[in-house]
């Protein structure tokens, strides 16, 4: 296995960084559930200035910083544009919960193999935040699923109920 470049985390950082500003901005605007609303701002403040920071340290060391969130979380975004309400939010937080377990794993391996101890530090430092994102847009996944899976439950048992009444045999 090799060691982590700087390069490689720095371009793998800001991509999944602004990706989640960007999402956390669509998500102000178009989520329905409040504490979903309320973890997207949290997304746009607390990744915002994670980035400001790597922006810092990278230019420090020349190393350059992409400007664009990159094509896959380019994917993401134009995916959750199409959606709303509910089937909103559940998407938008499915990313949050897939996207901070790959950036845990990302900073947690950048804290322990990256030679510059700049970058080594800020990973390890922003481990800890990541660890709180992941957990909270799980609790909310659970929240969301549990909600959306009991209103399936009584709208099924509401069709059963005028089915059964209306069923005619041939």
């Amino acid at each position: 296995m090799t060691v982590m470049e700087a390069k490689e985390f720095v371009e793998k950082a800001a991509k999944g960084g602004m990706a989640e500003v960007e999402m956390g901005k669509l998500a102000v605007k178009n989520a329905k559930d409040k504490e979903v609303k309320n973890f997207a701002q949290m997304m746009v403040d607390d990744h915002t200035k994670a980035n400001n920071e790597l922006k810092k340290i990278a230019t420090k060391q020349n190393i350059t910083v992409p400007t664009s969130i990159g094509e896959e979380n380019n994917m993401m975004l134009n995916d959750l544009k199409k959606k709303t309400g509910a089937e909103f939010d559940k998407a938008y937080i499915k990313h949050m919960v897939d996207g901070h377990k790959k950036m845990l794993d990302l900073f947690e391996k950048a804290s322990t193999e990256l030679k510059d101890t700049e970058l080594k530090n800020y990973a390890a430092t922003n481990v800890k935040t990541i660890q709180m994102h992941y957990d909270k847009a799980t609790a909310l996944e659970s929240k969301l699923n549990a909600t959306s899976s009991s209103k399936m439950n009584n709208s099924k048992m509401d069709e059963n109920k005028m089915n059964s009444g209306s069923m005619k045999s041939h």
